[in-house]
C-alpha cells in the first residue's frame, strides 16, 4: 500500500516538474510567449507603457515629446529631444526595460514641435 502511494506521489511530482520546465522555457522567449499566450498584442501594449512611462517620467527628458511603439520587443521610439545626451538617454532607458528586444531610433534634435 505505501509503494503505492510513494508511486502515485513520484509520478504527479515528475508530471508537476515536466510542466515547470515546459513553462520555463516558453517564457525564455519573449515572441515564444507572445505567440502561445494568444495575448501578444497585450503584451506589446505592456512593454510600450513601460518604456512611454520610464521616458515621460525622466528629469533628463523633461520637455521631450517623445512617442514609443512596439511589437514582439521590438520599440521604436519617435519625437525631439534637445541634445546628444538626451537621445542617448533615452534610447538607453528604452533597452533597460524588461521584454524590449530592440530599440529602433527615429527620435530627432531640436526643440520640441508645436505640431506633436
Amino acid at each position: 500500500m505505501i509503494q503505492r502511494q510513494l508511486s502515485i506521489v513520484a509520478l504527479f511530482a515528475a508530471a508537476t516538474f515536466c510542466g515547470l520546465g515546459l513553462t520555463a522555457l516558453t517564457r525564455a522567449d519573449p515572441q515564444t510567449l507572445a505567440a502561445t499566450s494568444g495575448a501578444g498584442f497585450a503584451l506589446d501594449d505592456l512593454v510600450t507603457d513601460k518604456v512611454e512611462t520610464v521616458l515621460r517620467t525622466d528629469i533628463g527628458l523633461a520637455g521631450s515629446r517623445i512617442r514609443v511603439t512596439g511589437r514582439s520587443g521590438i520599440v521604436t521610439i519617435v519625437g525631439r529631444v534637445p541634445d546628444e545626451h538626451a537621445l542617448r538617454r533615452a534610447m538607453e532607458l528604452a533597452a533597460s526595460v524588461r521584454g524590449v528586444r530592440e530599440v529602433r531610433n527615429g527620435l530627432e534634435l531640436g526643440p520640441p514641435s508645436e505640431e506633436s
